[in-house]
């Protein structure tokens, strides 16, 4: 019996706790690791610091427009989702916006500001970073260009 052992004592919830943690951490980190090889994870070194990027997503192809038609209506809620994604994002500046906050601010849920977010990243109006506080959302140089020619 050793020293440790004999003087303190540990709860085996807290064992197995620790180790489902463990597991856990060690999953995402094969997770992030897999995609990193199969070059959906982009290094970009800058001058003094790394950034570490999503590639964008591939590009579905476009759908008949006779079978699914989308009314004026429902476009007009899309380019809202997007304009209030904009302005929260050129609100916030160069701190970067998780993904929460962004369905909070729009009193929406995750999945709609998801949505609008894609839109963004695929158009190059808004650039994915993912750090170690999550994912964070910057506005880009082309995304400020357009909010200030559609302020105008």
């Amino acid at each position: 019996m050793s020293f440790f052992s004999a003087t303190v004592t540990i709860p085996v919830w807290f064992l197995i706790m620790m180790n489902i943690i463990v597991l856990l951490l060690l999953a995402k980190l094969f997770w992030l690791i897999y995609r990193y090889k199969q070059g959906d994870i982009i290094k970009e070194e800058h001058s003094d610091m790394v950034v570490w990027k999503i590639k964008s997503r591939k590009p579905v192809a476009a759908p008949n427009k006779s079978s699914t038609y989308l009314t004026d209506e429902k476009d007009n809620e899309k380019k809202d989702e997007l304009i209030k994604v904009l302005k929260i994002l050129l609100k916030e500046g160069e701190k970067g916006v998780l993904m929460q906050t962004i369905a909070d601010r729009m009193s929406t849920n995750i999945a709609n500001a998801q949505h609008a977010m894609n839109k963004l990243v695929d158009n190059k109006m808004v650039d994915e970073v993912i750090g170690v506080s999550g994912t964070k959302f910057y506005l880009t140089q082309e995304g400020k260009d357009y909010c200030r020619r559609k302020a105008k």
